[in-house]
């Protein structure tokens, strides 16, 4: 028995080596966010135009050309004497070479939660606003995924609004400047967190996982260096 307990200390989605570190991470992570910003509407102005009146077209009789002036135009034209007229090649412009977000098949963060190390945590959850609710669901299921897809990053916390403002439209949370901590470092994050109506569990998840952080931006960014707390 006390083997078994043993196996089930450490976090992974294989292994049982990242499950534990996820789990206790929804505890931390569990802390006042800014509220989001509902879209603001935008007035257009409708300037109106008058027109002014159509122009009558004027039909004028074609001009009659003389057989001498049609001799000396077609001379002009002979091959000999045309301009060079070949076709300038056309620079192809570059293609988008942005990556591709990674779309994984399976949702994880239910998993997490449902795991009983998680019960504190599916607690505090609960207790938050819906919208700090939604931040922080999709901010787990963030770190669940980057861990799954990558051997080499251990993460233990998201913030969403590190870069820019997350957005919310209809059911899908997006953060396109999130940041991601694992180990020592933090690294440029960005996802799109697809929710069930309910807005209880993810339906859907893609991300992109962005050059590391500079540690001199780490303090303007509400980042924590180690062992500090976020802003």
């Amino acid at each position: 028995m006390a083997k078994a307990k043993d196996q089930l200390s450490g976090w992974s989605f294989g292994a049982s080596a990242f499950l534990h570190v996820l789990a206790y991470a929804v505890i931390f992570l569990l802390a006042d966010r800014p509220q989001l910003k509902p879209p603001q509407e935008q007035s257009v102005n409708v300037e109106i135009v008058t027109l002014p009146p159509p122009v009558e077209e004027r039909h004028e009789p074609p001009q009659q050309v003389s057989p001498s002036e049609t001799r000396e135009a077609s001379q002009e034209n002979e091959p000999g004497d045309r301009a060079d007229t070949s076709t300038i090649p056309q620079v192809a412009l570059p293609r988008d070479e942005m990556p591709a977000m990674v779309k994984p098949s399976h949702m994880l963060s239910e998993k997490v939660l449902d795991d009983p190390r998680s019960r504190n945590a599916r607690k505090e959850l609960a207790a938050l606003a819906p919208a700090d609710q939604i931040e922080q669901l999709c901010g787990l299921e963030a770190m669940a995924q980057v861990g799954e897809w990558s051997k080499k990053l251990l993460p233990d916390r998201v913030v969403a609004y590190a870069m820019a403002d997350p957005k919310m439209v209809g059911n899908a949370f997006s953060a396109d400047g999130a940041a991601l901590h694992s180990k020592r470092d933090w690294f440029k994050l960005q996802f799109k967190c697809e929710l069930t109506p309910d807005h209880k569990k993810v339906a859907a998840f893609e991300f992109l996982i962005g050059d590391p952080i500079p540690r001199k931006d780490w303090a303007d960014h509400s980042l924590s260096d180690e062992g500090g707390s976020l802003d």
